[in-house]
């Protein structure tokens, strides 16, 4: 039976197609050729298998991982910027955030200072930490003179990681609160007595057994710290029916010497003189439940400055002024502000024993 033309063409082309793919074949050699592997099945060492404290250990990585710190050595063709993902210190949401050498905590710490003593700036509770032990928060210690951590640069910090380095312990004094109540005086009467001016002095809210005898200038009145100052003798005329009728509105200064202060009394008139008491706490750990009452012109002396005595000078709604005895020096305390009890450390954790 004769072929069809199509038959004999397709067997041809078989024919050639075969001839190629064995050429082909001698030509370039085979996986295994090349590898000299011929079989699948593992060979060698038994696998070893996994202890789960090694696996524990493994996935710890994973979970605290080891803070980044940029190459110093930076290829000029590739600086690549870096970038913040900390959920737990940025809790409103804004986890990412780019980093550069001003980039803060939420509450204002440069995260380089945390980086420059190595510190974890990733952990939620940094801020009040106490890294030294010296009863100074890390926040605190970085802001040291600035009265907001957002206001310091780290170039005053003290440093952290040691408990003699600190700031003052006066800078953690503050004003509570005060009390104030008033003091009624009456300047009553004077008279000469040799070379001697004596002054009666009428204390209204002083029982009459306790009310002082007559005093001349420099005597101690002995009430609430005054002293007789000086004294000023003075007339005025007053027209009473178209007629001049002198009258005697002569002054008296009492005084507190150790804190400059200063009221006049008028002939026969009464004034209030309020008489303040503050009440003092320090942002220590040790003092939080510890309340300093003092009143104007007594002595304060704090825990940490057993050697150094404080006189209160100056009372009022924003802060109180004390005076150092010793080098006459003002210091201004500011008022206690409710956040400010954040920048007190937290008490140190307890330590749980691992189980064997």
């Amino acid at each position: 039976m004769n072929k069809s033309p199509e038959v004999i063409v397709l067997a041809v082309v078989l024919g050639l197609l075969a001839l190629g793919a064995a050429g082909l074949a001698y030509i370039f050699p085979t996986v295994q050729d090349i590898t000299g592997v011929n079989s699948t099945d593992p060979t060698g060492h038994t696998p070893k298998k996994l202890k789960s404290e090694e696996v524990a250990s493994s996935l710890a990585v994973w979970n605290s991982p080891t803070l980044w710190n940029a190459p110093e050595n930076k290829h000029p063709l590739f600086i690549s910027d870096g970038f913040l993902f900390y959920a737990s210190v940025y809790p409103n949401g804004d986890y990412l955030k780019k980093f550069d050498p001003q980039t803060r905590t939420p509450s204002g710490v440069l995260i380089s200072w945390y980086q420059k003593y190595g510190l974890d700036f990733t952990d939620s509770n940094i801020d009040r930490e106490d890294s030294d032990g010296d009863g100074f928060s890390n926040k605190v210690e970085f802001m040291n003179e600035a009265a907001k951590a957002e206001l310091a640069d780290g170039t005053k910090s003290t440093n952290p990681l040691d408990a003699q380095s600190h700031p003052s312990y006066l800078s953690r004094l503050r004003l509570d609160k005060y009390d104030s109540r008033p003091f009624h005086i009456q300047f009553r009467g004077y008279q000469q007595l040799g070379s001697d001016t004596l002054f009666q002095i009428y204390l209204k809210d002083v029982p009459s057994a306790q009310q002082p005898k007559f005093k001349k200038t420099g005597e101690d009145l002995g009430f609430e710290g005054y002293k007789i100052g000086a004294f000023r003798q003075k007339m005025v005329n007053e027209k009473v029916g178209g007629v001049d009728i002198p009258t005697d509105e002569s002054e008296l200064d009492l005084e507190k010497p150790e804190i400059d202060f200063k009221i006049t009394l008028i002939f026969r008139k009464e004034i209030d003189s309020p008489e303040s008491t503050a009440n003092f706490v320090m942002l220590m750990p040790a003092d939080l439940d510890k309340v300093f009452k003092v009143p104007v012109g007594k002595i304060l002396i704090l825990p940490e400055l057993p050697d150094t005595q404080f006189r209160i000078r100056e009372i009022k709604e924003t802060g109180a002024v004390i005076r150092d005895i010793k080098t006459n020096q003002d210091y201004t305390i500011p008022r206690l502000q409710p956040d400010e009890m954040n920048d007190v450390p937290l008490p140190p954790q307890p330590v749980v024993p691992k189980s064997p």
